[in-house]
């Protein structure tokens, strides 16, 4: 009789394995459309600054996140952010950091001498009261068109931006800690004028996957040649990074490209 039953049970239980298999994939794949509609609609312009954003999840679900939205006296409020890990808790953690940027930015009046730094500091306060045993690196910045400058702050989040310009791209510079990490981490505002003909490329880590040099330092230091070579514009970047024929990638992808009058 044993003998009999145990083929049983276990066709039973490789049924039921296949049957929860499948709840947890409807799960993530409504989840994943969840994510795809909060996303901020890409291309958005305001005021002659253009956003475009792609994202490519290496699972259903993704730990990076962007968001761009316009404050008051004419200023735009942006990040790209990559949560540590991935899959279902990495992504909660990015909607949550959307939730949170959007109701310090909304649900109070904001003073007009915010800062990315100020942003960043409200955003690691925050995350630690959850205890989630994640941090998030990220950048974030104010673009004042009132004052036509770009102020940002680095939250220990590599690559840092590439700016391009006059023909020429380089990294922006900046450093500082993760959000949701140390009671105490520092943040610092850097700015300098915008210029009249640019592109920001903002990048996550998962780009160095795409990359042909081997190593991050080499990946990390092929970038600004990467946004020269196609004078900053979004869809040659992503033409060259090859993007539209990648699968199954060991890391999320998310780039964010802001532009202004480029030829």
């Amino acid at each position: 009789m044993s003998q009999q039953a145990h083929p049983k049970s276990a066709a039973e239980a490789l049924q039921l394995l296949q049957k929860h298999n499948t709840v947890l994939l409807k799960d993530q794949l409504a989840g994943r459309v969840m994510q795809d509609q909060i996303r901020p609609v890409s291309p958005w312009q305001y005021q002659g600054i253009k956003f475009e954003s792609y994202f490519l999840p290496a699972l259903h679900l993704s730990g990076d996140s962007l968001d761009y939205f316009v404050l008051d006296n004419g200023r735009i409020f942006f990040y790209l952010a990559d949560v540590a890990g991935s899959g279902t808790s990495a992504a909660l953690l990015s909607m949550l950091l959307k939730s949170i940027t959007r109701e310090y930015l909304y649900a109070q009046p904001v003073p007009i001498d915010v800062t990315p730094a100020a942003i960043l500091r409200h955003i690691n306060q925050r995350l630690l009261t959850y205890h989630a045993e994640r941090h998030i690196t990220l950048i974030c910045g104010i673009i004042d068109l009132q004052h036509n400058l770009l102020r940002w702050s680095v939250g220990g989040h590599l690559p840092l931006p590439v700016l391009y310009s006059e023909g020429k791209a380089q990294f922006l510079f900046g450093e500082g800690q993760p959000v949701g990490l140390f009671e105490d981490g520092q943040y610092n505002d850097e700015q300098m004028p915008l210029p009249h003909a640019f592109s920001l490329s903002l990048f996550s880590d998962g780009v160095f996957d795409v990359l042909p040099e081997e190593g991050l330092v080499d990946s990390e230091a092929a970038l600004p040649s990467l946004v020269s070579a196609v004078c900053g514009d979004y869809k040659k970047m992503i033409d060259c990074l090859g993007l539209a024929n990648c699968i199954n990638m060991p890391d999320d992808i998310a780039i964010l490209v802001l532009s202004r009058n480029l030829a």
